[in-house]
């Protein structure tokens, strides 16, 4: 491993450590913040919404050990709404609208995911999931960020009404991701529309 990679590692284990010390405990159980989508939790984590810059309204960000090293979305979105919020006016964003079909809103978050500066996010192995009652379609993702770590990761839409109800986990593909799936498919699978 490069120095810089060592230093890039040693940095994302302090900040990841730093943002849980920091974050609103969650306990096990029903977490409903997200208005319209609640998922039940096996375990405590972190939520860090307050890191998100320019915070998108019903979107939350969970983590276990920081941003840097996982990160769970948890979001409700309603016609024009987005995961992210552009830095400023003169830059575009990816909105969600109601007229979009599956593979459109996959893309959506990918656009989403490529707005958070994460480079190049594919999707692939798309697949029909439930969520709770309403038909979704769960992805896996792959990218890397600016420095070259590889990201892993997860995710499941589905619509109800016009809202758009997305679940999105990402973390390095090096052990974080692997480490933490079995209980994200948990998750996956407890999501519902309230």
């Amino acid at each position: 491993m490069s120095i810089g990679r060592r230093a890039f590692v040693f940095g994302a284990l302090a900040l990841g450590a730093t943002g849980c010390a920091t974050g609103a405990l969650v306990e096990p159980g029903v977490y409903n913040k997200a208005s319209g989508l609640n998922v039940t939790l096996g375990r405590q984590w972190s939520d860090l919404t307050f890191m998100l810059p320019n915070r998108p309204p019903n979107v939350r960000m969970l983590s276990i050990d920081g941003p840097l090293l996982n990160r769970l979305f948890v979001a409700s979105l309603a016609p024009g709404e987005s995961l992210v919020r552009p830095v400023d006016r003169d830059t575009p964003r990816p909105t969600y609208r109601a007229d979009m079909s599956d593979t459109e809103a996959v893309e959506f978050v990918i656009d989403c995911l490529a707005a958070m500066q994460l480079e190049a996010p594919e999707a692939n192995a798309l697949r029909p999931q439930s969520m709770g009652a309403a038909p979704g379609v769960r992805f896996d993702i792959a990218t890397r960020t600016a420095e070259g770590l590889n990201i892993a990761g997860t995710a499941l839409v589905a619509r109800t009404g016009d809202k758009l109800r997305v679940l999105v986990f990402i973390a390095p593909s090096e052990h974080y991701y692997g480490a933490l799936l079995p209980e994200v498919e948990q998750i996956l699978a407890s999501a519902a529309a309230a």
